[in-house]
């Protein structure tokens, strides 16, 4: 279930909202803390069923194996036997059949992968190494951990939240108007997002990727449809993130930030600051600095940035396309710090902006291609300079909404009204009026349309 779903916002949301309402009565977190357990598993139930037997002893696992780790002086066969544990939860839901796709092609379009499995996997590898290090206590409660670890606003897409952040709020009752409004105000905005923009850009995206052979496209349709996905992508996962950022604070739970204007970005370093930040933060304290970081010459860095990223490219799913996705972006990370950047800090801004943006659309191909061959059919399209007609003109209402995402990407700043946890009273009471208009007519769509894809529902 996702959060743009019809059962969602007329079934799971009222009651959520109900739930809220009577633990503001309450002068401790733990009502609160159960009720967001039991409103997280029926989430979880609705789409998985018995599978949710398996995220229950996952959690069980690591909070009573990482308290058992801190007691016994084998910690560290513990820590490791934890981590792999956690690891052969993803690699059976997520990449057994793909490595078995290699022996066999019975294998080749089944598909048992576990709900949200690579977000939870990846919050109880944070939670144990943690703990190992140093850096947090392990939970006392069971109440406190599996609050943290159901959390359903997380579950399934992200961000990847670390206990660290929220332990403060998990074990207070932080609620407040000031908090509640905002987080108000940033569901809407993301369901808004989501229902509007990404729904709408969504018809071009798919029309030029489901096609039997891409290489016929124009050099037009071709290159707006790579574009129509980049939006897509963002204006689907970012508002997924800013929905799920809301539904925390409602509940008092501060996360951070998952997204920051990527596409302004000039370089793919900068890029990887802006988008996916909790995932790229992740990667970087607990895979690249246990590489060794840029601790050990440049060869070693380069080395363990191309680890990093294809173990991001890897994580977001089994396909090869994927892994050349991830090392796409590691290979212009290494050329920025071998002596890119400073090429490109000697060029216009324009420039700069234009060679991050033509690696991430090419990137974005290989992202959203099914295999290799069409990714590469695509690219021939896109560099093609001979066909300038166009099968998209016909996509008027797509097209327009398509311009309206261009231009939210690139607005100057002082016109984007995005309040975060730490300026959560910035914006006024017709912001929100406004972003509540506009809902209505996103919700209108959703209910005469049957278009509600959600792209990393599948990661």
């Amino acid at each position: 279930m996702v959060f743009s779903s019809l059962p969602f916002l007329f079934l799971i949301f009222p009651v959520f909202l109900l739930g809220l309402l009577a633990c503001t009565f309450c002068n401790s977190p733990k009502p609160r803390n159960i009720f967001i357990i039991v409103i997280s598993l029926f989430f979880y139930l609705w789409e998985e069923s018995t599978d949710i037997l398996i995220l229950i002893a996952i959690c069980l696992i690591n909070y009573y194996g990482t308290i058992f780790l801190t007691k016994c002086k084998y910690s560290k066969k513990i820590f490791a036997g934890l981590i792999f544990v956690n690891l052969s939860v993803l690699f059976a839901f997520k990449y057994s059949l793909w490595c078995l796709s290699f022996f066999t092609d019975s294998f080749l379009h089944k598909n048992i992968m576990l709900l949200g499995i690579s977000f939870f996997v990846f919050h109880a590898v944070s939670y144990v190494t943690d703990v190992y290090t140093k850096k947090i206590a392990p939970c006392k409660s069971l109440t406190q951990f599996q609050t943290y670890f159901y959390m359903f606003p997380h579950l399934v897409a992200g961000p990847i939240v670390r206990f660290a952040q929220i332990k403060d709020d998990i074990s207070s009752l932080n609620m407040s108007r000031e908090l509640f409004s905002f987080g108000v105000y940033r569901f809407l905005l993301g369901l808004n997002k989501k229902l509007i923009l990404a729904n709408s850009i969504s018809v071009i995206a798919d029309y030029t990727f489901t096609a039997n052979n891409p290489a016929v496209f124009s050099f037009v349709d071709a290159w707006l449809g790579i574009i129509a996905y980049a939006l897509q992508i963002y204006f689907d996962f970012s508002a997924y993130s800013d929905m799920a950022i809301g539904l925390a604070a409602m509940a008092g739970f501060r996360f951070e930030e998952n997204f920051s204007r990527p596409y302004i970005s000039t370089s793919i370093r900068e890029f990887w600051r802006r988008w996916h930040i909790s995932l790229s933060t992740w990667l970087r304290d607990y895979i690249y600095i246990n590489c060794g970081g840029s601790r050990h010459g440049n060869a070693k860095t380069y080395r363990n940035l191309l680890i990093v990223f294809l173990l991001c490219g890897i994580w977001h799913g089994a396909n090869f396309t994927f892994i050349v996705w991830g090392l796409w972006h590691g290979l212009f990370i290494c050329l920025e710090r071998i002596g890119l950047s400073n090429i490109l800090e000697k060029l216009p801004k324009f420039i700069r902006h234009t060679y991050l943006l033509l690696i991430v659309l090419i990137g974005w191909v290989f992202f959203r291609a099914e295999n290799i061959t069409y990714a590469l059919n695509y690219l021939s399209a896109l560099f093609t300079f001979d066909n300038f007609s166009t099968d998209l003109s016909a996509q008027h209402f797509s097209l327009f909404f398509m311009l309206g995402g261009i231009i939210i990407c690139f607005l100057p700043q002082r016109f984007v009204i995005v309040p975060t946890i730490h300026t959560a009273t910035a914006f006024k009471s017709y912001h929100l009026l406004f972003q509540f208009i506009l809902n209505c007519f996103a919700v209108c769509l959703l209910l005469t349309s049957s278009r509600n894809p959600f792209i990393y529902f599948n990661f």
